[in-house]
């Protein structure tokens, strides 16, 4: 499967299940889990950005009754975190995408999004109507991203399938990038991941990101008449991507080795 790798790798980093009566892909029963998140923060009165944090949000999820209870974590302007619980939320399902809705104990406008096919959870709302906040897991993606690629002797080409995704570290406003799924026509070899060995700059917007880096050396796995191979000689340079969370929205430009990437995709968590 083409995010086959993403998800494994979501799941081992930011998912602990804590109790489970029966798998993912099953109905019925209930699933609780805890899951590490990014809180971007914004003023809504100043347009200020606030420093990132991360949190642990907990969920139980009713599939019988299709319900949802959760606990939302949250630190502002540096006091303590502050903890409020939502039980019993009504959630409508679309192909294992699970959306609800809340509002109460301060928290205004909640609007949430659990994702079972990549082990996401995305949730946008207001505190005391005075900062907004999209929270998501550290691993900012987006799938089947529109990618154009020109070649160094002008040859052209594009796609819809690749993915790319970034890993961010909030202490160090950084983040290693991944990208997923890329034909190389000109070697006529599929890229099933290019991983970033060192981590590009990462400044927080009133949106978003923006993620950029001069050079960022890489290993790539690539298919070649069926078989694996692992080779450093598609290093990542002059890379310039923006993560708009507000609109869901990512673009990014880059050179894949003597490749000319534009990409242009929706935010998928």
């Amino acid at each position: 499967m083409k995010k086959i790798l993403s998800i494994l790798s979501v799941v081992a980093m930011v998912m602990v299940m804590t109790s489970c009566s029966n798998d993912e892909g099953g109905k019925g029963g209930d699933v609780t889990r805890s899951i590490k998140v990014i809180n971007h923060i914004v003023n809504s009165k100043t347009s200020e950005v606030m420093p990132l944090t991360t949190s642990q949000i907990d969920y139980k999820i009713n599939r019988d009754n299709m319900t949802l209870s959760l606990t939302i974590r949250a630190k502002l302007d540096g006091a303590k975190e502050s903890t409020v619980e939502f039980k019993d939320l009504t959630m409508t399902e679309n192909k294992g995408v699970y959306s609800f809705k809340a509002s109460g104990s301060g928290v205004e406008d909640l609007r949430g999004k659990l994702d079972f096919n990549e082990g996401t959870l995305r949730l946008n709302y207001n505190i005391d109507g005075k900062y907004r906040v999209i929270a998501t897991t550290p691993e900012v993606f987006s799938t089947k991203c529109a990618t154009s690629c020109v070649y160094g002797e002008g040859k052209s080409f594009t796609s819809n399938a690749t993915m790319y995704q970034y890993n961010i570290d909030t202490e160090s406003l950084t983040a290693k990038m991944v990208v997923m799924d890329f034909v190389d026509q000109s070697a006529k070899r599929t890229l099933t991941n290019v991983k970033t060995l060192t981590a590009a700059k990462v400044t927080v917007t009133k949106d978003g990101y923006v993620i950029e880096a001069e050079s960022l050396p890489t290993t790539t796995t690539y298919i070649l008449n069926g078989k694996a191979t692992t080779t450093t000689l598609y290093p990542i340079a002059d890379l310039k991507a923006t993560i708009d969370l507000e609109n869901d929205k990512y673009d990014a430009t880059f050179q894949l080795a003597n490749i000319s990437i534009t990409a242009a995709g929706a935010i998928n968590n």
